[in-house]
């Protein structure tokens, strides 16, 4: 097995344990501008669903959303303009677990 197909594997296990540990929580104010950039910029792509961000804390999630902003530059796939990267961390760190 490649370094990148075991990353990769390694990934979708890490979101699927984070997933079935949020299911049943919701995505905070999910009308609300910074909500739907959360859903169009951190959804993998389609690879799975947003995972809400009071499932873990604001460390966790400052590691994750740069680890992402990484892939999605990798895979070009479209990244946010720097307001938009500046609202979804904002919503991220508004509604993270409180340590």
């Amino acid at each position: 097995m490649t370094d990148t197909l075991r990353a990769r594997s390694a990934f979708g296990l890490l979101v699927l344990g984070i997933v079935v540990a949020g299911c049943g929580a919701s995505l905070p104010e999910p009308e609300s501008e910074s909500a739907q950039l959360y859903v169009k910029y951190c959804s993998g792509s389609g690879c799975h669903g947003p995972i809400p961000p009071q499932v873990d804390t604001m460390g966790y999630w400052n590691n994750q959303y740069d680890r992402m902003i990484v892939l999605m530059k990798d895979e070009n796939w479209p990244l946010p303009t720097p307001e938009e990267d500046r609202k979804i961390r904002a919503y991220i760190e508004k509604h993270a677990l409180k340590p």
